[in-house]
């Protein structure tokens, strides 16, 4: 038992003294593997249907487990007592997915939800292929071309609704915050988003 407690005690002095670097690194490194799980999300849906490039979906894969990863050891960091405060902290507990205002979960929870299915209520054919045929749908090239679309949707939606997430969370840590105003401001989060990925798609085309 004492044994036991002592080498708890060491890694958690260790945590403590390398927690500086780590939490520097995450801020750089959760986004970095979020926006590559984000640009090759597309190979998820070419995985199920068969026609995935196998090196970029095990880079797709890779970066989700290193998301992951990152996210439980800056929580770790975030845990000990030396942690942080202020700005740095309150940015450091949105890139970890910490101590969320539960107004900035459901808005999260928008952006995970609403986008496929806003796709799926325009792309009804879709369900009914799949209601129908089953896996067998799967071989259609209508099918695999909506399924690589909710993919995008996706990526547009979260590349354009992050930023107004974290301007959100700031805005729940604030000295002025108002629980009201915070529930008040998700749906024009979700608007926003919408606006956001309107010039996206303008600007790429």
């Amino acid at each position: 038992m004492a044994f036991a407690q002592g080498r708890a005690a060491t890694a958690e002095s260790v945590l403590e003294r390398a927690s500086p670097f780590i939490q520097v690194l995450a801020l750089a490194g959760i986004p970095a593997a979020g926006g590559i799980a984000l640009v090759l999300a597309v190979q998820i849906p070419k995985f199920i249907y068969g026609h995935a490039v196998l090196l970029l979906f095990a880079a797709e894969v890779g970066s989700l487990i290193a998301l992951l990863v990152q996210v439980l050891v800056l929580r770790a960091c975030l845990a000990l007592p030396s942690a942080p405060s202020g700005l740095y902290r309150n940015v450091l507990d949105f890139v970890a997915v910490s101590h969320w205002h539960p107004a900035v979960k459901t808005a999260l929870l928008g952006l995970v939800v609403l986008p496929p299915a806003w796709y799926l209520h325009v792309d009804r054919p879709l369900l009914f292929m799949f209601r129908t045929m089953g896996r067998r749908a799967l071989v259609s090239g209508d099918v695999q071309d909506s399924l690589d679309r909710i993919a995008v949707v996706y990526q547009l939606a979260l590349t354009g609704g992050v930023p107004l997430l974290l301007s959100l969370h700031l805005l729940s840590r604030s000295r002025w915050k108002n629980r009201a105003v915070l529930w008040l401001l998700v749906p024009f989060l979700f608007l926003g988003t919408a606006v956001s990925v309107v010039l996206i798609v303008a600007l790429l085309h």
